[in-house]
């Protein structure tokens, strides 16, 4: 078995189908061109992620959870949503609380879970991770895919995993086609102190140019995620940093006070991105290889999770049923699986980005539309619940209720 990547959701999906049902029948070899982070306490990461629970009971299941909490990940209990000058005044906030819940997640650096995962990956006999692994050519023959590496290397096996990104070298090679649409914004991601305590609440405010949200982070500070038409923000990446937190605090309308300093600043673009297929003979798609989405509501890693967690238990079930994972009848079942879901949530979450961009005049009606939500508990804790990967449905490899 061949993962191709070693980002978050190639690692996890490699762990569970090394520590799964059926690895003392696999053997994993994740592949990946470039060397690996390793999370120290002393660095800054600023690439983190907003984990659901579905997220968290797929890494509890690996067994690397408690030692992600331990060293940072920080719980969010409250999200607070506004548009306009005053946070205050409207808006729409979600308590987990409302739902009997602990937490509504947990903001998580990137280096932190790949660091968990590649140890995790090590303790397994049947796992192997070869750095310096730059695809170069795919080969399907009769039962396995077989990978050349540009360093003249070769790697066999039943099926090959692509989480290699939203450009995914592999989904080129097997010209499996993708519909994408650039958002012409950029989001700068940076780490932020603040006078005022960030409350374990996550905040965003939808501006006219694309929404800013502040993620509470262990230490105190937040980390910032705020989406900019692409010029504008290529403006602030190059401006001194008083300048920047200056025009911050103004986008930020005073919500956690007075803002500074900030940690270095860092910048990616927006796209929205569905492949047309998710699978091939003897390969599949996974995570942003098979989709990305805004950032705005922090799902994308949530999806690639589950989508890792689905192609596992997919594979598991073929080789305890006596079937070849590779056969693309096995692989279509997860198609049809995930193919559904990840798309309504890209275009949800792109209609809400257009709806938050459209003109002021639209405003007062978007104003009350969020008053409207936040007065109906049974909405909001749909949505909630929704967020939190409860109740996903009986497919799923990883499903709860609150009753358990």
């Amino acid at each position: 078995m061949i993962v191709a990547g070693a980002g978050v959701v190639g690692l996890a999906t490699a762990a569970l189908l090394a520590t799964g049902r059926c690895a003392d029948r696999l053997h994993v070899q994740v592949l990946e061109a470039r060397t690996l982070p390793r999370w120290r306490a002393e660095d800054t990461d600023l690439r983190v992620y907003a984990l659901s629970r579905a997220s968290q009971r797929l890494l509890e299941s690996l067994g690397v959870w408690p030692t992600i909490v331990a060293r940072r990940a920080c719980a969010y209990r409250r999200m607070h949503v506004w548009e306009g000058t005053d946070p205050a005044s409207g808006g729409l906030t979600f308590d987990s609380a409302d739902i009997g819940e602990p937490d509504l997640g947990h903001i998580v650096e990137d280096s932190l879970l790949r660091t968990a995962l590649v140890d995790a990956l090590a303790a397994a006999p049947n796992a192997e991770l070869t750095l310096g692994a730059e695809l170069d050519q795919i080969e399907i023959v009769p039962r396995s895919a077989l990978v050349r590496l540009r360093n003249g290397g070769t790697v066999q096996g039943t099926l090959l995993v692509a989480a290699d990104g939203s450009d995914s070298a592999v989904r080129r090679m097997l010209d499996l086609p993708i519909a994408a649409r650039s958002y012409e914004q950029t989001a700068i991601v940076t780490h932020v102190a603040s006078t005022l305590s960030h409350r374990e609440t996550a905040w965003q405010r939808f501006l006219p140019g694309g929404p800013l949200a502040f993620l509470p982070l262990r230490d105190g500070r937040s980390s910032v995620v705020w989406s900019l038409p692409s010029a504008r923000a290529a403006e602030l990446l190059a401006a001194q940093p008083d300048a920047f937190v200056a025009e911050l605090q103004s986008a930020s309308a005073g919500v956690l006070g007075t803002l500074g300093p900030c940690s270095a600043r860092g910048g990616f673009p927006l796209q929205a991105l569905h492949a047309l297929h998710y699978c091939a003979p003897r390969a599949v798609l996974v995570g942003d290889a098979a989709h990305t989405v805004h950032p705005l509501a922090g799902q994308g890693m949530n999806l690639g999770l589950l989508d890792a967690a689905c192609i596992a238990r997919v594979v598991e079930d073929a080789l305890l049923a006596g079937e070849d994972p590779g056969d693309l009848k096995v692989l279509r079942r997860y198609e049809r699986e995930r193919k559904g879901g990840n798309l309504e949530m890209l275009v949800a979450l792109d209609a809400l980005n257009r709806l938050f961009r459209s003109p002021r005049w639209a405003a007062p009606f978007r104003a009350a539309g969020l008053r409207v939500v936040d007065a109906s508990g049974a909405a909001k804790r749909l949505l909630m619940a929704r967020a939190l990967g409860l109740n996903v449905g009986s497919k799923n490899r990883l499903r709860w209720s609150q009753a358990q």
